[in-house]
């Protein structure tokens, strides 16, 4: 590569694709947009790697064959390179993922009886759209590339690296070295004898990792074990004699922790519950100062803006998105003169527009007692509109948010903009339980919402949350559409200040 057109970032960057060559069992994950050279260094560089690129995959093929007692390419070679991998046909993914599980974290595998220690490492490579050179904002986390089977909280907190491919540039002309290099073969033999050579070790007493978020976790055994190494392969990648300046070896290990941060950071979007927010960082022995590194791409989370005041119509729902995290769901709801229909808009599936009809159903039945228009049944149609139309929508649990809107556009009462709210309806009133209740409250604590209205069947599940949005979250347990409605709009007499408990 030619070093004048990339930055010193961008060198650090195209070293550490070289970690798999030069340090036995790391697990790497690389997601960029296409033509930045993901597999050609793969390819071309080291004969001790292997690139399976689209086609079958069978565990025989990469682990052991069972007829032939034949070891398969995990047990031979020096890294696997699954390159596409949204693209690559796996012959059983679910039990392949269980094995590579298993081999991720013990470095063994066992087929039938055999039982094999291998030092592989598996890269995992694919693509990823961009926008203004950061991930685009509609993925919910920076895993949703990959595919649906490797979609396993277990599996990707085995993950020791995700490296950030969208800050690497795309090849052109200009991009390749006119001068002098290694011979291929001669620089993959020292990466090969790299991966048995023991750098890190004498530096460990000069540093500490530590978590500098405060959470109870901390930092587990599996964040440590993944920093450690991350920096022994980028210590033999920059300073194989073990030379290292206090500077130094501080921009590697902060590199390090940044590829393991990352990954953590999607494990917590992914499942708030069970991983805290926990912030990776080193401590110098011989000053004591701390140092944590910066992840660009939290500028590109989605963030849905909550309402600055109560609006009529207007009413703020929860989900869970396809893969695992939260996220605030706004609901628009517009009562026009018209023939008594329910016009859902916003690429709602099937159950959702249930949900309308549900919703609808019950206000028609409940007008005396809401006190809505007596005629509104058939010559004012309601608009229900879930924000953000490209993105389809499914599932029962934004009952209550559509019931909500509906009474507020009819009766041109303003819904409280502090409150979200989650929960399937029946047509006589009653709220039910629903599903991703942790990730839904974690959603509207990170929104900025302060209030939920959930189904009290849920209430007992929130335990799992972590203790400081416990603690600054007001969580108000319901039965029925009437007190959905009492908590959640707006009454003339009662403000809106005083409707918080």
């Amino acid at each position: 590569m030619n070093p004048a057109s990339i930055t010193h970032r961008q060198k650090l960057l195209y070293v550490t694709r070289c970690l798999p060559l030069v340090e036995q069992n790391v697990n790497l994950v690389e997601l960029g947009p296409l033509e930045t050279g993901k597999t050609y260094l793969y390819r071309n560089v080291s004969y001790y790697s292997h690139v399976l690129s689209g086609g079958k995959t069978t565990p025989a093929q990469l682990f052991i064959n069972l007829n032939t007692g034949k070891v398969g390419e995990v047990g031979t070679r020096d890294a696997v390179i699954f390159d596409e991998i949204a693209n690559t046909d796996f012959t059983d993914p679910r039990a392949l993922v269980s094995i590579m599980q298993g081999y991720m974290q013990d470095a063994k595998f066992s087929r039938g009886k055999k039982e094999m220690l291998a030092f592989a490492s598996l890269v995992f490579v694919g693509n990823l759209d961009v926008q203004g050179q950061l991930p685009d904002a509609k993925y919910s986390t920076l895993f949703d590339p990959l595919p649906e089977f490797m979609q396993v909280i277990a599996f990707l907190d085995r993950l020791h690296a995700y490296l950030p491919g969208w800050e690497i540039p795309k090849l052109t002309p200009s991009s390749y070295s006119e001068d002098y290099g290694f011979i291929t073969d001669y620089f993959c033999e020292i990466m090969h004898e790299l991966r048995t050579r023991d750098v890190l070790g004498p530096l460990k007493p000069r540093f500490a990792i530590v978590e500098l978020a405060g959470t109870k976790q901390g930092v587990s055994g599996r964040d440590q074990r993944a920093v450690f190494k991350i920096l022994s392969g980028l210590l033999k990648l920059l300073y194989p004699d073990g030379i290292v300046t206090d500077d130094q070896l501080t921009e590697v290990a902060l590199l390090a922790c940044e590829l393991r941060q990352r990954v953590r950071d999607q494990l917590h979007l992914m499942a708030p519950g069970e991983y805290d927010p926990v912030r990776l960082g080193i401590r110098l022995s011989a000053t004591g100062e701390t140092w944590a590194p910066k992840l660009l791409e939290v500028e590109r989370i989605h963030r849905i803006a909550v309402s600055p005041c109560p609006a009529i119509g207007e009413v703020n729902g929860l989900a869970v998105l396809d893969h695992g995290p939260g996220a605030l769901m706004r609901f628009e709801m517009q009562a026009a003169k018209g023939h008594g229909r329910l016009v859902p808009l916003g690429n709602m599936q099937k159950i959702m527009r249930e949900s309308v009809e549900a919703a609808g159903q019950y206000v028609k039945a409940q007008h005396s007692m809401l006190k809505t228009a007596v005629d509104w049944p058939d010559n004012v149609d309601v608009v229900v509109l879930a924000i953000y139309m490209g993105q389809p929508k499914e599932g029962p649990s934004a009952g209550v948010a559509i019931v909500t809107g509906i009474v507020s556009a009819l009766k041109q009462v303003p819904v409280r903009n502090d409150v979200a709210m989650t929960g399937e309806i029946t047509i006589l009133g009653k709220v039910l339980p629903i599903g991703g209740i942790v990730q839904k409250v974690f959603a509207a604590y990170a929104a900025g919402i302060r209030e939920v209205i959930l189904p009290r069947e849920n209430l007992g599940e929130l335990s799992a949350l972590p203790e400081e949005v416990l603690k600054a979250m007001t969580l108000t347990p319901v039965d029925t559409v009437d007190e959905v409605l009492a908590r959640a709009l707006v009454l003339s007499d009662k403000p809106v200040s005083d409707a918080r408990t």
